[in-house]
């Protein structure tokens, strides 16, 4: 038996087990076994020794953190690409309307963020932008406090068109990059808000075709409420693109001032697998249908992570960001190359007098 070929937790255990003649094998060369000897006591130094049966724990990851059941999980490089598209400028604030007739008209796609009042959406809206401790969105512990649609223009540091010249006014939208997308933040449905929000929500969600997908947010520490499988069953039955992202998810994983150890982590993922395969099946069985409709569910945190050495980075708001630029068609290939932006065919501009 040649020991050095087997794996190094394998490997430890023989070598802490009396009774293994492992020395004495023709296999190992004599100046290899002093080697071998030195490195399992190093490493039984740093560590305790390992059993084969042991099994590892799960460790944070795009793959273990979201559940993926449509989308494969981004690569490191995409998350990157989507890191510093959303985060290398500010922000452009485009338009605020009250109702969706006040919608200014506009050639760029877009995605929604719909949560429960005080769910956590204008925060993760920050996050998202690269600016957590800015007041892009507003952000209130007062539920209700977005009270209008409001459009955030990503340009993915493309330039500006030129800005008019004295005397002239042209609306902001107009100055925006090709290239870029527009980010709406909704206005929150449940307690807190007002019943009128939520037709001018329906009207958007269904009529407005720059939109290229609705995100979701449920709270990760309550889960899903009433008025969320009610919005949620009225996606699928419009057939309108959607995702979920549970927000405050740091809640659930990362509850204490101290990042958790790896086997408080490992355990905190496995509860919110389960968390996931439970909102899942509430949502199939609503449904009434008796298919399995597969659906990805995000995990986010606006407030936390778990990388100590880039704590601008919170968690799963990388995965959050790709969402949005595969939504769009703004994705980059595998190796973080930005591919070139399939044309919005089927968005119509419409004069300003008719929107």
């Amino acid at each position: 038996m040649n020991v050095l070929q087997l794996p190094p937790s394998l490997r430890r255990a023989i070598l802490h087990t009396p009774g293994i003649p492992w020395a004495a094998s023709n296999n190992v060369r004599p100046g290899w076994r002093a080697l071998s000897q030195s490195s399992a006591s190093n490493a039984a130094a740093e560590s305790p020794p390992l059993t084969p049966d042991q099994p590892g724990l799960i460790t944070l990851s795009p793959s273990t953190l979201n559940n993926y059941e449509i989308s494969i999980p981004p690569t490191t490089p995409q998350l990157k690409y989507a890191h510093h598209y959303c985060a290398s400028a500010a922000p452009l604030f485009l338009y605020s309307a009250a109702t969706f007739r006040s919608l200014p008209p506009s050639p760029h796609p877009e995605v929604a963020f719909l949560g429960r009042s005080n769910v956590g959406k204008s925060s993760l809206l920050n996050a998202l932008f690269g600016r957590p401790n800015a007041r892009n969105a507003h952000v209130s512990k007062r539920p209700g406090r977005t009270r209008t649609m409001n459009g955030w223009g990503v340009t993915g540091g493309l330039p500006l068109g030129a800005a008019p010249k004295e005397g002239q006014r042209e609306a902001v939208w107009k100055r925006f990059p090709r290239g870029g997308c527009v980010v709406v933040d909704m206005p929150g449905y449940g307690g807190g808000s007002h019943e009128e929000w939520g037709k001018e929500i329906l009207k958007y969600l269904q009529q407005r075709k720059q939109l290229r997908r609705t995100f979701v947010l449920v709270d990760a520490e309550h889960g899903l409420k009433r008025s969320d499988i009610s919005l949620l069953m009225h996606l699928r039955s419009h057939g309108i693109s959607h995702q979920i992202v549970l927000s405050k998810v740091d809640k659930l994983i990362y509850p204490g001032a101290k990042p958790p150890g790896p086997g408080r982590l490992s355990a905190d993922l496995l509860r919110l697998k389960d968390l996931c395969a439970g909102i899942r099946q509430t949502l199939n069985e609503e449904a009434g249908d008796g298919k399995e409709h597969l659906l990805d569910i995000l995990c986010a945190s606006s407030e936390k992570g778990l990388d100590e050495r880039s704590k601008s980075r919170r968690i799963g708001v990388d995965e959050v960001r790709w969402a949005v630029l595969s939504a769009c068609g703004l994705e980059c290939d595998d190796h973080g190359q930005r591919k070139t932006a399939r044309p919005p065919q089927d968005i119509t501009v419409l004069d300003e007098d008719e929107s």
